[in-house]
């Protein structure tokens, strides 16, 4: 009696896998043979997807990077190139015009940020400075980046084919608890 139970359980199971499996398997069979066929490359159908919607970059710490390695001085920094030798921290920089290009950035959030130890000292000022440099880069290489604040300007940057630049505070001892300071880089963009 236990065999021929156990039997039918089996028997039970497999008859209701067959079930499920066809009454999935048909119709995902029926869309797929539906789909054209296409030669493309799953990298060339990303590319393609990109061109019409922009990629956001959600962090960049490249305005830490320059402060950390150049002072805040863009003079020699060369965005279309930045190398290894350039950069003389543990963390080398991933970002130079070239690589956002070829990665079809559409828009790049920039990382203001400054360490913990800043609160109470010079943390605004540090912060505030890290938004005038990204300013200048901007301003440097205007045929790349123009300044977003909204999703409209990220829209209107995609289509004239720029990255589209916003900020981000990254740690709130920027604000020094201040509403005030917080109402300011909210007007700024921030």
């Amino acid at each position: 009696m236990a065999l021929t139970r156990k039997f039918l359980i089996t028997i039970g199971s497999l008859v209701t896998i067959v079930i499920i499996g066809l009454a999935v398997g048909i119709p995902v069979g029926i869309v797929v043979g539906r789909q054209k066929p296409t030669s493309l490359t799953v990298e060339k159908q990303a590319s393609q997807i990109l061109e019409n919607n922009p990629l956001i970059d959600g962090h960049n710490d490249l305005a830490w990077l320059i402060r950390t390695n150049f002072a805040n001085s863009i003079a020699d920094f060369d965005l279309y190139n930045v190398t290894r030798n350039q950069i003389r921290n543990d963390t080398p920089s991933h970002t130079d015009i070239t690589r956002l290009r070829q990665g079809q950035v559409g828009g790049q959030f920039w990382s203001i940020y400054t360490r913990c130890g800043h609160q109470g000292k010079d943390a605004t000022t540090s912060f505030l400075e890290q938004i005038d440099l990204m300013n200048r880069i901007i301003a440097k290489y205007p045929d790349e980046f123009q300044m977003a604040t909204t999703a409209e300007e990220v829209r209107q940057a995609f289509a004239a084919k720029r990255i589209a630049s916003l900020f981000g505070i990254e740690g709130g001892q920027a604000i020094e608890s201040s509403f005030s300071i917080l109402r300011l880089f909210y007007q700024m963009g921030v």
